[in-house]
């Protein structure tokens, strides 16, 4: 999903409200809550969709929401709000445009005429914004959430990130993880216990097609940036010629961004999509008939995954623990990462059994729904209200 970044600044500084200010007070009352993202709000990725959608459902229990972040060029949209300062660094499998040298007088004034109950982090290791928005956020309640997980990780980085987390952890007042995955990743640097709080689905937008399915080959789906290798989009477009060769009757729709790489080959039934729009992806979803999710690892959870079972779609993916926490195995076949020659049998299977179709799509339906963004945001208000307790009790700054 793409952000706007927002000029107004009168939205994002006006004064708070001077109720209740006890912590049983703000279990009851709106809160003002900033989200900090590292990563550049003008491109896609997990943690922004993440932090968007949680945004819009505490904004629609009544509270105030802002998002800042790095941006790569001037936009508009009210309450969020932008960094230069940019930097691409190559890590975990992918590139990453970072906030690496914003103005710290800039952030400060941000946070200075933009007073917040909280403030949420997000990967607050990845230098260097986070780290301005503890510095600027004295008296407001600071939670932390990791995302993040490698199942071999940079040894250099992992030393930099304890050294970080032992300077940053004691100014924070909770700390949460999506997944078990990269709450057992975090735990190798933050000294401070996680809560699991998940990545959630927006059960309107992504939601069972309606209507019988048309007659024709089994239609695939995959979405990812096709240029970062971890997504497995090559194993994929390997797999997807073995079918057709075999004349297992298959068409592959493919969204996502380049993300550096070509164009995908102009193979028989194979359609490049591009970026969507939420309301246009969730159609794709609905479109498909099993979608299909390759990747190689470096994966803590899945947000794809969670949008094809709300879709109530039978799914093909890698056999790594990200996904493998995340999925209903009766809605689920689960192949070896990075064999192709595995991906292409089990698609093919599948496409033969489409009798299985409805209820593996119901399965991964039941599923969903324990991770509904309604749900999933009155669990992390919870974390809130508990870190502003913590900071009062504690006088913290």
């Amino acid at each position: 999903m793409s952000l706007a970044l927002a000029t107004n600044r009168d939205a994002l500084s006006c004064r708070v409200d001077p109720i209740d200010r006890s912590p049983l007070g703000a279990r009851w009352r709106p809160l003002r809550i900033c989200q900090v993202v590292p990563y550049a709000l003008d491109e896609n990725g997990g943690v922004k969709h993440h932090a968007v959608q949680l945004a819009c459902a505490l904004r629609a229990s009544g509270d105030y929401v802002a998002i800042v972040g790095p941006a790569l060029r001037p936009h508009s949209e009210a309450h969020v709000h932008g960094f230069k300062g940019v930097f691409n660094v190559t890590a975990n499998g992918s590139a990453n445009h970072i906030g690496l040298f914003p103005s710290f007088s800039e952030v400060r004034s941000f946070f200075r005429s933009a007073r917040f109950d909280v403030v949420h982090i997000h990967e607050p290791v990845v230098p260097t914004l986070g780290c301005w928005a503890i510095l600027s956020s004295r008296g407001s309640a600071r939670v932390a959430t990791f995302h993040a997980f490698a199942e071999r990780p940079n040894r250099v980085l992992g030393a930099f990130a304890k050294l970080l987390a032992n300077m940053q952890a004691p100014a924070f007042h909770a700390a949460t993880a999506v997944s078990h995955v990269a709450s057992s990743f975090a735990g190798k640097f933050w000294p401070q216990p996680r809560a699991i709080v998940p990545n959630g689905v927006s059960l309107e937008t992504f939601r069972p097609p309606t209507g019988a399915r048309a007659n024709g080959p089994t239609r695939l789906l995959f979405v990812g940036r096709i240029g970062d290798r971890r997504k497995g989009f090559d194993h994929l477009l390997h797999a997807y010629a073995t079918l057709r060769a075999r004349n297992v009757s298959v068409v592959l729709d493919v969204v996502g961004e380049l993300g550096g790489a070509e164009l995908p080959p102009a193979l028989p039934g194979l359609t490049y999509h591009g970026v969507l729009s939420l309301g246009a992806l969730a159609e794709r979803y609905r479109n498909c008939d099993v979608f299909v999710a390759p990747s190689t690892g470096q994966e803590s959870f899945g947000i794809i995954l969670l949008e094809a079972m709300a879709s109530a779609r039978p799914i093909v993916c890698s056999d790594i623990l990200g996904y493998r926490d995340t999925v209903d195995v009766a809605g689920t076949r689960l192949v070896t990462p990075a064999d192709p020659s595995c991906l292409a049998n089990a698609i093919a299977e599948l496409s033969a059994q489409s009798d299985l179709w409805p209820a593996m799509g119901a399965a991964n339906l039941k599923r969903a729904r324990e991770f509904s963004w309604d749900d999933v945001a009155r669990r992390m208000r919870e974390v809130y209200v508990d870190a502003i307790s913590a900071r009062m009790a504690n006088r913290q700054p």
